[in-house]
């Protein structure tokens, strides 16, 4: 056996390693960024809070918060909606991957594991294949092996200075395919916490596709306009607005130099022939019905007067009517007093109701 054989054949070990752990870093984050989309696919496809549109995910936030009554959730929904959300969609990810949906989402994890190897065996014979049919060298055999992968696999920079001197490609491919086995066993231990730590995640695109919206609050009873583009007053002179508003105590709304919450829904007071200071400052009074006068806040806000009020957000109030209180400093009595009747409502008729209210939009 000739001295130049021998080296080009440990050159070969040597060079099959090198793309071997190239593969491995490559493979294992192909594999997960995959995995994210296809999970958060199927999870858009199939999950319910997430398989419609705006005003569905909102409805299933809502019954959510009600199932648990955690206030300070309601609280950071009431204040910051879109942290809420993006909240909701993280953990009901956390759950379809851990829990109710585990072994669907690692038969999608195995199923993308073997549809790499597959790839890249395929690659791997097709280099090889053209590259001793045309007398090719490393270069070639590089050059071609990357370009079969580059659709689906980032294998960086590959340097073939010291490599010349291989000429055994059909060599150089049973030492990677000896490096595959092993790449492939460790493929199929991986687990979907592995997901978690590549820049693709399926939280993060269910969120980058289902909150790249308008987040603006009514600057009455802070219900949030559910236009889907976020400059829509900007880019297409549209007002924001909402189906449903909500009990301005849910905002913390008190009548001036007194600590009485406002209960009154705002799509009702917009009908009637009351006034309202636009913050707590002005001395200026405005008209309801007149809203868009009172500043920017307001003028592009779109309130349907209505008589409708949201079983949903009475029962809110009256269940946290001592933590609200506490929360804003204020009472609910003299013109702030609940009504009894807002008191007969449970918390199953509330979320009942949320069926009920979006079926109509």
């Amino acid at each position: 056996m000739s001295k130049s054989f021998c080296k080009g054949n440990s050159s070969a070990v040597v060079f099959g390693e090198m793309i071997c752990e190239k593969l491995r870093v490559s493979i294992v984050e192909a594999v997960c960024n995959k995995t994210a989309i296809d999970l958060a696919g199927e999870m858009k496809c199939s999950y319910p809070a997430f398989s419609e549109n705006r005003l569905n995910l909102e409805k299933h936030l809502l019954k959510s918060l009600a199932e648990k009554e955690d206030f300070d959730a309601f609280i950071t929904y009431i204040r910051n909606p879109k942290k809420q959300v993006e909240a909701f969609i993280k953990a009901r990810v956390n759950t379809y991957m851990s829990g109710e949906s585990k072994d669907a989402a690692l038969d999608i994890l195995r199923k993308n594991v073997d549809d790499i190897n597959k790839l890249v065996s395929q690659a791997l014979f097709d280099a090889t294949n053209q590259v001793t049919t045309q007398n090719g060298d490393i270069y070639m055999w590089v050059k071609e092996f990357s370009r079969f992968l580059k659709d689906k696999l980032t294998l960086g920079t590959i340097s073939c200075q010291n490599f010349g001197d291989i000429n055994n490609f059909d060599f150089l491919k049973e030492e990677i395919e000896k490096g595959l086995i092993s790449i492939k066993e460790e493929m199929n231990r991986l687990s979907l916490d592995k997901i978690k730590e590549f820049r693709l995640r399926p939280d993060q695109i269910l969120i980058d596709q289902l909150c790249d919206c308008c987040w603006e609050t009514c600057p009455f009873c802070r219900a949030v306009c559910t236009n889907t583009v976020k400059d829509h007053v900007i880019k297409d002179k549209i007002d924001h607005s909402c189906p449903f508003h909500r009990s301005k105590a849910v905002n913390g709304v008190h009548y001036r130099n007194t600590t009485e919450i406002s209960i009154n829904f705002c799509t009702t007071e917009v009908a009637s022939d009351r006034s309202f200071y636009p913050d707590g400052v002005s001395e200026e009074l405005f008209l309801y019905k007149d809203y868009r006068k009172a500043g920017p806040r307001f003028a592009n806000w779109s309130i349907t007067p209505d008589e409708y009020t949201s079983k949903y957000w009475i029962w809110f109030v009256c269940k946290f009517k001592k933590r609200l209180e506490e929360h804003y400093g204020l009472s609910f009595t003299g013109r702030g007093e609940i009504p009894p009747k807002w008191t007969e409502f449970t918390k199953e008729e509330a979320i009942q109701s949320l069926d009920e209210m979006y079926r109509t939009r």
